[in-house]
């Protein structure tokens, strides 16, 4: 249960060094209604988070414009979460009500389960969440044992009593990663949870440049930076080519090149004086980012390609339905109405950024 307040100042000027953010503050509480200390409190796929104090409230100051996801999380207890639309200078106040988690009382011998059933249901989970890209090899889930796989008809569901946490190496962060759904087979997956980072320290100077340089490879290329180039007109000068397929009422289909967005419009993306865009077009979108795949492509279970040698541009697809709005941080409104094949989709949790995440000179 969550109470949702936006206060409103009259009469009262924002600096503008204040204006271009938003707050973000509220309670905790249990089912009865008692205050919950020490519940983590974040934005969901970013780095800001917080926890909750003695008396259960929390803040989140400086929060970007745009779309978030606030998650309240405590070991058992069922996550809860709220999605906001911050403009700048709202102050939001939430109410959480925590319910008990039935997951986590239940009395499962989970190491009992951990067989060679167990062991091979895990190794197939962490390739699909985490991928299978040279970032993955780098990544640990420090806390399998918390996980629980069923089998039914070829398909495989995975539930976890309590977050996942994952050290990626590759990049330099540490994941809190709130598992809510979790089923695949050999044809197909569907997975979704909310993550938190928190940045590694790192151990001399030498691994800090490994990871400045590994995220912006990370970076270059994925959906967020397509998202932002499209809503800044950099498509070209990022290094992004679009062409737009589809299929008119009598089943013809078409395609074309799309050049890069001019100052008065764009045939992908419109974008609005606060800077927020709406997807214009509907059918496929097709990317092509002039970076080489990665050997690892082609050894990804999921390509379907007989070629040997990587490509030297990485092509990705997007099924667009038309009308999906996207914030100014190139976070898109309704995330799911985006669906993504080809390279951008062999990229998985291994080579995800923080929302946060800025490039730097």
């Amino acid at each position: 249960m969550r109470v949702v307040l936006f206060c409103v100042l009259i009469g009262l000027a924002v600096p503008s060094s204040q204006a271009q953010y938003a707050v973000v503050r509220g309670t905790v509480a249990d089912g009865l209604g008692a205050s919950l200390p020490g519940v983590n409190v974040y934005l969901s796929g970013t780095t800001r988070g917080t926890a909750t104090d003695a008396h259960g409230r929390f803040v989140l100051d400086r929060v970007p414009v745009g779309i978030h996801r606030v998650v309240a999380s405590m070991i058992g207890f069922e996550v809860d979460t709220e999605d906001v639309t911050l403009a700048a200078g709202d102050t939001l106040e939430l109410a959480f009500a925590l319910a008990g988690s039935t997951e986590a009382l239940e009395d499962v011998d989970i190491v009992a389960e951990r067989d060679r059933r167990w062991e091979r249901r895990f190794r197939w989970f962490r390739e699909q969440l985490l991928g299978e890209t040279d970032n993955a090899a780098l990544c640990e889930i420090l806390n399998p044992h918390v996980l629980t796989f069923r089998s039914r008809w070829g398909t495989t569901t995975a539930v976890a009593s309590e977050p996942l946490v994952i050290v990626n190496r590759a990049l330099g962060y540490r994941l809190k990663y709130d598992l809510e759904t979790f089923e695949g087979s050999s044809a197909s997956l569907r997975y979704h949870g909310e993550e938190h980072f928190d940045e590694l320290t790192p151990s001399d100077s030498a691994e800090a440049a490994r990871w400045t340089k590994a995220r912006a490879v990370a970076y270059r290329g994925s959906m967020r930076h397509l998202l932002r180039s499209l809503l800044a007109s950099t498509t070209d000068r990022d290094s992004f080519s679009l062409t737009h397929t589809w299929e008119d009422p009598l089943g013809y289909r078409a395609s074309f090149g799309m050049p890069n967005r001019q100052i008065d419009g764009d045939r992908v993306l419109r974008v609005d004086t606060a800077g927020w865009g709406t997807i214009r077009v509907r059918g496929q979108l097709g990317v092509a980012y002039t970076e080489p795949e990665s050997p690892a492509y082609l050894e990804w279970s999921w390509f379907q390609d007989r070629r040997r040698r990587p490509a030297l541009v990485q092509h990705s697809s997007i099924q667009l339905r038309g009308g999906e709005r996207i914030d100014p941080q190139g976070t898109p409104e309704d995330p799911f109405a985006l669906t993504v094949s080809g390279y951008m989709a062999f990229e998985r949790l291994a080579d995800l950024l923080p929302t946060d995440f800025e490039m730097g000179p």
